[in-house]
C-alpha cells in the first residue's frame, strides 16, 4: 500500500516509521508498506498518484497527455509533464520530465489532483519536432500516431467531432504559437476528410483507409501480422489426399456432422446419417437437420471445395455464397447478409459491421503472402473466426473456407472431433486474447494428422476407428484415450 505525507505530521509520523523499518521510502514523502513486490512496480503500478505529490501543478503533456501511461525509455519508463520550471526526476523505474509552459490553460482534469492537455492541445504537442536523439519517437507520437488518433476519432464520432477539434486547436495554436504544428494537424485533418488535394499527406496506413471510407479493425490487422510471422515459423507435414468420391463424401459426412457439433447442433451419428443419407428430418428439428445437411452438400461438392478466392471481391462472393446455403433455412440470421450489429462471444467482441469489408480486404492482402495449403487454411480459418462476418453461421464457415484451401491443394481436410473441441477452442482463445498461437496450430496440425489416419472409403471402418479412439466423445470423457492415439502421429513442426 502507498502512503503519502499531505501534512507535515504525516510526514514526520512516515518517517518515524521508515526509521523503525516498517516502510520502504520512495521518494520525499513518499512511502510503501508493501515489502514483498518490487518497488519499481509499485511506482510504475501507482504514477498516477505519486505524479501531484511530486510535481507541483504538473499537467500530463505530449505523449503521455494522449497515451496515459508511461513509455519504456533505457531501462525504466518515462512520463512527461508541463508546469512552471524545469526538472528531471529520477524515482525507481520512472523518470518525471518536467517542462517549462503553460499549465493552467487548455487543460481538463483527470483525478482531483491531476490534469492533463486536453485534447486539441495534446495533438499540437505531438506535432512538435523533437530536438536532440534521446527522446526520438518517446516523447510525442509523432505525425503518424496524430493520423490514427484522429482516424479513430473520425470513425467513430464522425466528422464534426474533428472539424471542432481543428477549430478548438486553431485557437489554441495561437495563444501557444502552435502556428507550425497547427498546420501538419490542420493538413492531417483535410486529408481524412478527403478535402485535400494532396493524397500523400497521410503515412499511416489505418489513416489511409478511413480517408478511402475503407475502416478496418487496426486490433485484428495487427493480430493477423502476428500470425503469419508464427506461421513462417512452422515446419508443416503435406498430407496429400488422393480423391476419390467415396472417401470424400464419408470424410465430408463426419466433417459437417463435427463442425456442427463444435456450434451446439448435437445429434447422434445414426440420426446425421439419416439425416444426409437418407433425408429424414429428425424430432421435428428442422433447421438443426437442415444446419448439418446443407453443411455436407457444400463440403461434399468436390468441385465448391476447390474454389479459392483470387481476390477480395470473390473472398466476399464466395462467404456470402456459401453462408447463404449453410443459413437457408434459418432466415432469421439473415443468410448470406453480413452483419448489422456488432457479434461478441463472453466478453470477446468481434469486428464491427462497419469494418467488416474494410478487415476482410486487409486480411486477403495477408493471406497471399503465405503458401498455398495448410498455412492459407489456418489463416483463412482464424481470419473468418476472428471477423464473425454474419450473425450466425461463422464458426461452420470458417471450417469451409479453411477445408476448401486444403482440397484446392490436394492435401487431406481437417475435422474437429467432439473429443477435440474443447483444445480447439481454447486455442482459438489464446490466439485472440493473448496473440499465443501455437496451441490453436498445434491442435489442427494434430486434426489433420488424425484425419489422415482413417480410411474413409470404407465408412464402417471410418465409424469404428472414431468411436473406438473415443473421438466421438465429448473432452471429458474422451480426452486420455484419444491423446494416446495422437502420440502415435507423425506431426509437423511446432515452434514454442
Amino acid at each position: 500500500m502507498l502512503k503519502i505525507a499531505n501534512t507535515t505530521e504525516e510526514s514526520k509520523q512516515l518517517s518515524q516509521e521508515y526509521r523503525e523499518g516498517k516502510l520502504i521510502r520512495i521518494y520525499q514523502g513518499i512511502y510503501t508498506d508493501d515489502f514483498k513486490t518490487n518497488v519499481e512496480q509499485i511506482v510504475i503500478q501507482n504514477w498516477m498518484q505519486i505524479l501531484p505529490h511530486i510535481v507541483s501543478k504538473g499537467i500530463l503533456s505530449f505523449a503521455t497527455a494522449l497515451e496515459l501511461k508511461p513509455k519504456r525509455y533505457e531501462n525504466k519508463t518515462i512520463v512527461f509533464v508541463t508546469s512552471s520550471y524545469v526538472k528531471t526526476i529520477n524515482l525507481p523505474g520512472l523518470i518525471i520530465k518536467v517542462y517549462k509552459g503553460n499549465n493552467n490553460e487548455f487543460i481538463e482534469q483527470l483525478l482531483p489532483n491531476l490534469f492533463r492537455s486536453n485534447e486539441p492541445r495534446a495533438l499540437l504537442e505531438n506535432l512538435t519536432t523533437v530536438r536532440g536523439a534521446s527522446y526520438l519517437g518517446i516523447k510525442t507520437i509523432g505525425s503518424e500516431g496524430v493520423e490514427k488518433f484522429l482516424a479513430k476519432k473520425l470513425h467513430t464520432l464522425g466528422e464534426d467531432y474533428i472539424n471542432n477539434l481543428r477549430d478548438e486547436a486553431g485557437s489554441i495554436a495561437e495563444k501557444l504559437g502552435f502556428t507550425k504544428e497547427y498546420q501538419k494537424l490542420n493538413n492531417i485533418i483535410s486529408a481524412l476528410l478527403s478535402t485535400h488535394s494532396d493524397s500523400n499527406i497521410l503515412s499511416s496506413n489505418y489513416a489511409k483507409a478511413i480517408a478511402k471510407k475503407n475502416p478496418y479493425d487496426e486490433h485484428r490487422v495487427s493480430l493477423f501480422n502476428d500470425l503469419i510471422i508464427y506461421l513462417n515459423q512452422c515446419s508443416f507435414a503435406n498430407r496429400e489426399y488422393k480423391y476419390n468420391s467415396t472417401s470424400f463424401k464419408n470424410l465430408s459426412f463426419y466433417e459437417s456432422y463435427f463442425s456442427n457439433f463444435i456450434e451446439g447442433t448435437e445429434f447422434l451419428i445414426d440420426e446425421a446419417e439419416d439425416i444426409v443419407f437418407k433425408g429424414i428430418e429428425i424430432n421435428n428439428r428442422h433447421a438443426d437437420s437442415h444446419d448439418v445437411l446443407s453443411n455436407f452438400y457444400i463440403t461434399n461438392d468436390y468441385t465448391e471445395m476447390c474454389i479459392t478466392p483470387q481476390d477480395p471481391h470473390e473472398l466476399i462472393e464466395i462467404l456470402q455464397k456459401r453462408h447463404a446455403l449453410i443459413m437457408k433455412e434459418r432466415p432469421e440470421k439473415r443468410p448470406g447478409e453480413f452483419k448489422l450489429n456488432q457479434n461478441k462471444a463472453g466478453n470477446t467482441l468481434f469486428v464491427s459491421p462497419k469494418d467488416v469489408i474494410g478487415t476482410l480486404w486487409q486480411g486477403f492482402e495477408r493471406y497471399t503472402l503465405l503458401k498455398p495449403g495448410i498455412e492459407r487454411a489456418l489463416f483463412m480459418q482464424f481470419m473468418i473466426s476472428e471477423i464473425h462476418p454474419f450473425d450466425d453461421g461463422n464458426g461452420r464457415l470458417s471450417r469451409i473456407m479453411m477445408n476448401a484451401e486444403l482440397v484446392s491443394q490436394a492435401q487431406y481436410k481437417i475435422i474437429i472431433p467432439n473429443v477435440h473441441r474443447d483444445n480447439y477452442l481454447n486455442g482459438l482463445r489464446l490466439a485472440s486474447r493473448d496473440r499465443l498461437f501455437r496451441t490453436y496450430i498445434k491442435v489442427m496440425d494434430q486434426a489433420q494428422a488424425y484425419t489422415a489416419s482413417i480410411n474413409w472409403a470404407d465408412y464402417g471402418e471410418a465409424r469404428n476407428k472414431l468411436e473406438n479412439d473415443d473421438a466421438t466423445l465429448s473432452s471429458d470423457e474422451g480426452v486420455p484415450s484419444f491423446n494416446r492415439v495422437l502420440q502415435k502421429l507423425q506431426l509437423s513442426d511446432i515452434p514454442d
